[in-house]
């Protein structure tokens, strides 16, 4: 016992407790965000326009596969536009968290199932799929972590198991 702790070495203690220090600090970002983006999932569900609001920065933008940028407005506008579809369900996965003081920056999938109404034969029922992947940047402010930017990279949209659109960003 006593030579196990004279060949001890401090470094290896220093390195030890930075591993887990490190370790915890990525997963409490990731956890902090992962919450995040299930109150942005919930306000977006609720159309909820101050709720949307306050998980942005004053900045924020949205950028599509092909390019096209939309401003916060904008993107509120749309979504509380949009009707309550009881049928969705969605998620969303944090692939990577690469964190940087107060900048984060995530990859992540939403993957979104719902059914609707077969324009060509009410009668039927479609099954929709969307798959996106997307680089968020997300930035701490006086503790509150908000969107500010969204890029998406790829999507793709299946009616019934056809794709329907796929596109994915050139780089």
């Amino acid at each position: 016992m006593h030579l196990i702790k004279k060949s001890f070495n401090p470094l290896l203690t220093i390195i030890i407790l930075f591993c887990l220090v490190a370790t915890g600090h990525t997963e409490t970002i990731k956890s902090i965000l992962e919450n995040r983006y299930a109150s942005m999932k919930s306000a977006m569900a609720e159309r909820n326009p101050k709720a949307i609001s306050l998980l942005l920065t004053p900045n924020f933008s949205s950028e599509d596969v092909s390019g096209k940028q939309i401003s916060a407005e904008q993107m509120i506008n749309q979504v509380c536009s949009l009707p309550k579809d009881s049928n969705k369900k969605s998620s969303t996965t944090l692939l990577s968290i690469k964190a940087d003081n107060n900048i984060a920056t995530v990859k992540q999938h939403y993957y979104m199932t719902t059914s609707k109404i077969d324009p060509n034969n009410t009668a039927n029922m479609q099954a929709v799929e969307l798959n996106a992947e997307s680089t968020d940047t997300w930035i701490n402010n006086n503790g509150t972590w908000r969107l500010q930017r969204t890029v998406t990279d790829k999507m793709s949209y299946k009616i019934n198991g056809k794709v329907v659109v796929a596109k994915e960003r050139v780089h």
